[in-house]
């Protein structure tokens, strides 16, 4: 069967026979190269080509590592660069993985188990990077800006793909960047492969760029209202090329099932299973709501103890549940005595119109000894994500310090 999907750049005729068996070069082959070559401590290169996805290290980000990581090294062996090795890097620690429930279920759906993976505690960048006999280079996916403990790694950034709107710090002038506001970066990357390499997407590797699609749409919800005409093209085609038996409904139920299964995470387990930090503010994005988890045993001090181990003394967290198809979500600002910017960011949580959030105030709890303060907040615009959170956040400390 031929199949045609239309990029901006061509049309591009896929054969398809939907059989997952005929790769030339697998991920697995992939995978394994890199592992070997970080065990050889990349003695064998001299160029060492990393994919780095954010610091939530999501379904969307972890992804669009593998199959971009995947993507680079089908290039390099198409032209034999026997000196060059893609790793694809998870932004987290090794021990902070077992946290992104839905991350370990669906990649152990298609045998990819941590011991196959590669994780920031892992490999030494700055050493890498001051060793004169390498050349190393950064692909960065599912994010355009860098943190400030990885600044340094700034001018190695050849490449940047993302689905953010444009950070105006973070211009990345001179290299090739693509980014374009869609509900997933896997929509982006998926499109790249289907240009680069038609003759190598199969039925699961399909699936496997579907599923952050779907998880990031909502299952092209139109309450969530973040699938644009982009998102719908590549799933369909992903569909059409890898002849998809599993619908999308019972793909994202389950995916979803699995991210909200914390019967095996602590409080301080689910304030890393998804967290993203502004100029110094962390935002904890949390599978519940924030409510639910104010419920848990031993919450108040874990969330003292979290902000307190990251030299902060103001927390944002952003609570969502979806039961019956129905979304909820609310909002808390969690601060420690002393703090003077929990006033400013709650006003412009509150205040804000680009987004509107449309909080409504619930209650205001203070810690024994008044040891914290927390500001709960439920959340009317259902479509309103960290997203669009974050730069109000950023932009409201960087006011508060003068920066």
């Amino acid at each position: 069967m031929i199949l045609m999907y239309k990029t901006k750049d061509q049309e591009v005729h896929i054969s398809s026979n939907c059989v997952s068996n005929q790769r030339i070069v697998n991920m697995e082959s992939f995978l394994s190269a890199s592992r070997v070559a970080l065990v050889d401590n990349f003695v064998k290169y001299k160029r060492i080509r990393i994919v780095l996805g954010n610091e939530t290290c999501d379904l969307d980000s972890a992804v669009c590592t593998l199959v971009q990581g995947y993507s680079e090294y089908l290039d390099a062996t198409k032209s034999n660069e026997k000196d060059s090795i893609i790793i694809p890097l998870m932004n987290i620690l090794e021990n902070e993985y077992r946290t992104k429930t839905e991350v370990v279920y669906f990649l152990e759906r298609f045998d990819i188990f941590s011991s196959g993976l590669i994780f920031r505690n892992q490999i030494d960048l700055k050493a890498l990077k001051e060793n004169a006999g390498k050349h190393l280079e950064l692909i960065l996916v599912d994010h355009h800006n860098l943190s400030e403990e990885d600044v340094f790694l700034t001018d190695s950034v050849i490449e940047v793909i993302d689905h953010r709107p444009q950070d105006a710090r973070w211009p990345w002038p001179g290299r090739k960047v693509r980014l374009e506001t869609v509900g997933s970066c896997a929509t982006l990357v998926a499109q790249n492969f289907i240009r680069k390499h038609p003759e190598m997407l199969d039925g699961l590797l399909s699936r496997l760029l579907r599923g952050p699609i779907l998880v990031d749409t909502s299952n092209f919800s139109k309450e969530a209202d973040r699938a644009t005409s982009t998102d719908v093209e590549v799933t369909e085609a992903l569909e059409r090329i890898g002849c998809l038996e599993i619908d999308r409904s019972e793909e994202f139920d389950s995916i979803l099932k699995a991210k909200a299964d914390i019967s095996r995470l602590t409080a301080q387990d689910l304030l890393i299973k998804d967290l993203k930090v502004a100029a110094g503010v962390p935002i904890v994005g949390m599978p519940i709501l924030v409510e639910n988890f104010l419920k848990l045993p031993n919450a108040d001090a874990a969330l003292r103890s979290f902000a307190e181990s990251r030299n902060t003394a103001i927390v944002v967290l952003l609570g969502m549940e979806l039961k019956q198809q129905k979304l909820s979500r609310d909002v808390a600002i969690f601060s420690l005595p002393g703090d003077e910017a929990k006033e400013k960011m709650v006003e412009a949580l509150v205040s804000s119109t680009q987004p509107p959030l449309e909080l409504t105030f619930t209650r205001e709890i203070h810690g024994e000894r008044d040891k914290y303060s927390l500001s709960h907040y439920t959340q009317g615009n259902l479509r309103a994500t960290r997203k669009q959170v974050l730069p109000i956040v950023r932009d409201t400390m960087l006011s508060h310090c003068g920066c």
